[in-house]
């Protein structure tokens, strides 16, 4: 089975992250008022966002809110990893499941809800950065298991 390329990870990222993360980056969203004439806006809309940009919010969303318990790039520690089997793209683990747990949280575990302190475009863009990483993640160990192959 082929990987998808990096790029094509990057670009399946902004296709889906971007439109669910509009109210968070720019202004207008709900409750969001204007900046005042004069004033420069203080998030970059989300058409100026590159993937590299939406990415590097992502990795600094994950790491103020999320890494403390799932760990360096949702690799896991004190909670579950996150970016293989059921969580990794294609897992059981839907987005829509996915931001549903991160907002309200899970019963009877220690994971609590985020609704309060992150926007749902925020929510949004750390599943996009954990499903991005997934990807780099499977690319990495298919060529070190393509490095160790030796066909004799």
């Amino acid at each position: 089975m082929r990987l998808p390329s990096l790029r094509r990870a990057l670009a399946a990222l902004l296709i889906t992250a971007l439109p669910c993360a509009a109210p968070a980056f720019g202004p207008g969203g709900p409750g969001a008022s204007a900046p005042a004439a004069g004033t420069p806006a203080a998030t970059t809309a989300p058409a100026e966002l590159g993937a590299a940009d939406l990415e590097r919010q992502g990795s600094e969303l994950f790491g103020r809110n999320c890494q403390l318990c799932h760990n360096s790039r949702g690799k896991g520690g004190k909670g579950p990893q996150l970016i293989k089997g059921a969580w990794g793209p294609g897992g059981a683990n839907s987005d829509d499941y996915m931001f549903g747990i991160i907002k309200n949280g899970r019963p009877n575990t220690q994971m609590g809800g985020f609704g309060g302190a992150l926007s749902d475009g925020e929510i949004r863009v750390i599943i996009a950065f954990l499903r991005a990483e997934s990807v780099r993640v499977k690319a990495a160990e298919r060529k070190a298991a393509d490095a160790d192959y030796v066909p004799w």
